[in-house]
């Protein structure tokens, strides 16, 4: 899995960039997160998602 930055709108001379990474469907499926509001947070160099 790679995180990619694209570009999401240019509005003048300014650019706003979103990042985009493909899980598993496997894993999307067994965490029932799918359609749940998510939060994210860094904890010793780990991107973990979590509910609301």
């Amino acid at each position: 899995m790679k995180i990619r930055e694209v570009l999401d709108k240019k509005v003048g001379d300014t650019e706003y960039t979103r990042y985009i990474t493909t899980l598993p469907k496997d894993i999307v499926k067994d965490s029932k997160l799918l359609g749940k509001d998510l939060k994210a947070r860094i904890e010793k160099g780990k991107i973990i998602l979590e509910e609301v």
